[in-house]
């Protein structure tokens, strides 16, 4: 199995995701610093609380902003393994946070709370709140001609779509479920594949990696 970074907000959510990237014959490790990157094959990038004001995610809104669980490390951090990722053309996995966290490295913005842009916020995550997988919701999407149900978690999402990425799924409300770069080896999606059950919600992003994986030289 070849290596795989996997950053995390914080250590008790590592079996769901380690279970989820095995079976991508993945070997998953937790990464807390840029410099570590160059020793792994693939880089997956996690879900977790939202990004803070610093990061850039909400463009020209900095105040009031319903935003909770910031990490301005863990910002720093995401945001400098992209950077080296993409100097080393290296195959990346964005789920939920993650793709919001790649969107914003490509100069994209988000929604502080996708109900701003009119979205319905209870397509995507219970409005019971808590800590996962209390919060989690199921709801249908669509990618490569293909329905499928997925779980979701999140209250933010894309604003304004990071430059190179190309959408791959919407949900009925019309929120950006996937996308991938047009030249990068980059993928991500909203949704939550290691706490979703098995289907094509699982499997697409898993064997997206697994490919990368088996690529890598």
């Amino acid at each position: 199995m070849k290596l795989t970074a996997l950053t995390l907000g914080d250590e008790r959510y590592f079996p769901r995701y380690a279970k989820f990237i095995k079976e991508a014959e993945g070997n998953p490790e937790r990464i807390q610093s840029p410099d570590n990157l160059d020793k792994y094959d693939v880089l997956v990038l996690s879900g977790g609380g939202d990004m803070g004001i610093k990061s850039g995610a909400y463009g020209s809104q900095t105040e009031n902003l319903p935003i909770g669980g910031v990490k301005d490390e863990r910002d720093e951090l995401e945001l400098s393994l992209l950077a080296k990722a993409k100097e080393r053309n290296m195959p990346v996995l964005g789920i939920c946070r993650g793709l919001q966290v790649m969107n914003v490295f490509l100069e994209g913005t988000l929604w502080s709370d996708i109900g701003q842009g009119g979205f319905d916020g209870a397509i995507h995550r219970d409005g019971e709140g808590g800590e996962p997988p209390i919060g989690d919701i199921p709801h249908w999407t669509e990618m490569e001609g293909k329905e499928f149900e997925v779980t979701s978690h999140h209250h933010q999402g894309v604003r304004k779509l990071g430059k190179g990425l190309q959408v791959m799924s919407k949900s009925s409300d019309g929120m950006i479920e996937a996308v991938k770069h047009e030249s990068l080896p980059w993928f991500a999606v909203q949704w939550h594949p290691e706490r979703t059950p098995e289907g094509l919600g699982r499997a697409l992003p898993r064997e997206w990696l697994r490919k990368e994986l088996q690529n890598v030289q």
